[in-house]
C-alpha cells in the first residue's frame, strides 16, 4: 500500500509498501523498526498517522531526520529521531499505509509546510 518516507536528506516521496511483510518493513528502514506515536503527529494529521523509525538508529549512528525529529518532539525533551522515516495509519493493532489519494495529499501539505523539504523524484 502507498505511503510516505522522509529521509535524513529531507527528501519526501510516495513508496509501495507491504506492511503485512516484516521483512519488506525491515528492507525499507534499514533494520529493526520501532513505532512513533505522538500528538504533534495526531494533531498535524487529525489522523491515527504514527511513523516506522529505526530501532537501532542511534546506535549504528544514522544521520538527524529533522521533520521526524519535529513530529517527535525533540525541540522539547532533546531526543531525536535518526535514520528514515515511513508514515502510516495505526488501526487498533495493525498498521498499514496512508493509501494513494492521502499520500499525495498530505505530501502536498509537507512540502507547503516544512521548509527545506523537498520531493524526492528518483
Amino acid at each position: 500500500m502507498e505511503t510516505i518516507k522522509i529521509t535524513t536528506d529531507n527528501k519526501i516521496s510516495i513508496i509501495d509498501l507491504d506492511f503485512k511483510s516484516y521483512k519488506a518493513i525491515q528492507k525499507e528502514i534499514g533494520g529493526h523498526f520501532e513505532t512513533v506515536r505522538t500528538k504533534r503527529l495526531l494533531d498535524y494529521f487529525k489522523a491515527p498517522v504514527i511513523m516506522l523509525v529505526d530501532e537501532e538508529g542511534i546506535i549504528k549512528g544514522l544521520p538527524f531526520n529533522a521533520v521526524a525529529s519535529g513530529f517527535y518532539g525533540t525541540d522539547e525533551h532533546g531526543q531525536p529521531i535518526v535514520g528514515d522515516a515511513i508514515l502510516c495509519l495505526a488501526l487498533g493493532e495493525d498498521i498499514t499505509g496512508l493509501g494513494d489519494r492521502d499520500s499525495e495529499q498530505w505530501m502536498n501539505k509537507m512540502l507547503k509546510d516544512f521548509q527545506g523539504l523537498q520531493k524526492n523524484d528518483a
